[in-house]
């Protein structure tokens, strides 16, 4: 969302920034080096595909789709079905309608 005003800092500074939020994995690793996570129990949740689940997958995280963001079923399937590794790596290996479906679990 914020893509025109790095932009413009770049243009400004003649530099390209170095970007740390999703989709890149630098937060996860600093996250894993100073806690000690092992990312074979860890679990990626988020309401949009091409930030938090492309992380997930990318970080090699179990990932939980919420559809209630900008994303849609649809939209995953098409990316499900498509023969495109990016487009793969869009897949989640969970999804629920909200966040509220997983508090049932959360009290065992």
């Amino acid at each position: 969302g914020t893509g025109c005003l790095v932009k413009a800092v770049e243009t400004a500074a003649q530099r390209e920034a170095f970007i740390v939020g999703k989709p890149n994995r630098y937060m996860f690793d600093c996250v894993v080096s100073e806690f000690n996570i092992d990312p074979a129990r860890t679990i990626m949740v988020g309401d949009r595909l091409d930030t938090d689940i492309l992380m997930g997958n990318s970080c090699g995280l179990t990932t939980l789709l919420t559809l209630t963001g900008v994303t849609t079923l649809d939209e995953v399937k098409g990316h499900q079905e498509s023969a495109c590794p990016d487009r793969q790596s869009l897949v989640p290996d969970y999804y629920v309608d909200s966040i509220a479906d997983l508090l049932p679990a959360l009290g065992d």
